[in-house]
């Protein structure tokens, strides 16, 4: 458990108590507007863009209800522009669930299975005051959840879990989905609300490489949903995508919801495919020791940053390379000016590699603007991980 030094509003970012994550709420609020704007389907040169898709934000990467809350109210006084977002939010898990809707969010898709009688029991809890709706790819947990439902007198909203090729689960596409489709409908207390996949975060930072395998991993979604209503099953709800390909998965007909996320926040895993969008999170750390001349090291290691998923990059100082982390302490190599530039008591600001690794370190975002505190933001969903 993080135990933060409360400092008061206004105090300057460079003079907080580190290491720190801090999130820039300027940088964060363009990131929004930038995405957004692309799903009220208007176009950097007022052109109509062809989507009908909504971005449902997929809020497991920060866990934070003051940055959903953000996410989801973006279309707030555009009267005359069409809406972005659906209003509700994706998790992926039933715990994070139940903290979003303790804090006022009563449209859940929950993307992680929910499979162990205790968690069904939360959820039907859940179910009573909420609208949630879970991904399913087993007939066993089918029956699981229809057995809940009839006993608790309740509907659940059931959405077909396709594996999309990212082999995070999920049914097989086509004859497999239709099946399971069809154990859900003949099940009490269950109604099939749609389909979602996860085709996972492509590793292409070219774009025409990234377009063509998003297109071709979602093509057997989109074919799915043509088959189950030729089948007779009505498929309101395509539910798929995340930040790296939400403007491809958008304009692919036959797909009304993506689930994208990291975008209000942004990390160097999607930077190098999201170009116009900005790191708004970074941990502010502090340069404890400078033994030698080609090194530094700051107060920020993997129990800061997350686990060891990648290195974090060092912003904005010439010469300086963020190299190898322990777990509390990281390691600077420098070179040329900076061997002299950075001293202990200089405070540096890492880009997490990771965004939902670094949050999960943290029980409270630093929010600034305009490099000067404006409050503590708990992450309330941190560690709810079932």
């Amino acid at each position: 458990m993080e135990r933060p030094i409360f400092q008061p509003v206004g105090t300057r970012e460079e003079e907080l108590d580190t290491p720190a994550l801090v999130v820039d709420l300027d940088v964060m609020e363009q990131n929004i507007d930038t995405v957004h704007g692309f799903f009220r389907r208007v176009g950097p040169d007022g052109a109509t863009l062809e989507t009908e898709a909504l971005v449902r934000p997929h809020v497991s990467c920060h866990g934070c209800p003051e940055v959903a809350q953000r996410q989801v109210s973006a279309d707030e006084g555009l009267l005359d522009e069409p809406s972005s977002c659906t209003g509700g939010i994706a998790v992926s898990s039933l715990g994070e669930a139940e903290v979003f809707a303790g804090t006022g969010f009563n449209d859940i898709l929950i993307a992680g299975r929910v499979v162990t009688v205790p968690k069904i029991r939360r959820l039907l809890a859940l179910a009573r005051d909420n609208w949630i709706f879970l991904a399913v790819d087993s007939l066993r947990n089918v029956q699981e959840l229809s057995d809940a439902a009839v006993a608790e007198d309740a509907i659940l909203g059931i959405l077909i879990d396709l594996d999309a090729g990212y082999g995070y689960g999920g049914v097989a596409p086509g004859p497999d989905a239709v099946a399971l489709a069809r154990s859900v409908d003949a099940a009490p207390g269950l109604a099939i609300m749609g389909i979602t996949a996860n085709e996972g975060p492509l590793p292409f930072s070219d774009r025409t490489e990234l377009e063509a395998e998003t297109r071709r991993r979602l093509q057997a979604v989109v074919d799915t949903r043509e088959l189950m209503e030729r089948e007779g099953f009505e498929v309101p709800l395509v539910s798929v995508g995340n930040t790296f390909d939400y403007d491809v998965v958008a304009t692919i007909p036959g797909i009304n919801e993506v689930q994208a996320g990291t975008y209000a926040l942004m990390d160097m895993e999607t930077l190098g495919v999201r170009t116009e969008l900005q790191p708004a999170a970074k941990v502010l750390a502090t340069v404890i020791s400078h033994p030698v001349g080609g090194r530094a090291v700051v107060d920020a290691g993997h129990k800061t940053m997350g686990p060891d998923f990648g290195v974090p990059t060092l912003e904005g100082i010439p010469g300086a390379v963020a190299t190898r982390f322990s777990a509390e302490h990281g390691i600077l190599e420098l070179d040329g000016d900076a061997t002299e530039r950075l001293m202990p008591n200089d405070k540096v600001r890492l880009i997490p590699h990771n965004l939902s690794l670094c949050f999960n370190q943290f029980d409270y975002v630093r929010a600034v603007r305009d490099g000067k505190l404006v409050g503590y933001w708990p992450i309330s969903a941190r560690g709810q991980l079932g």
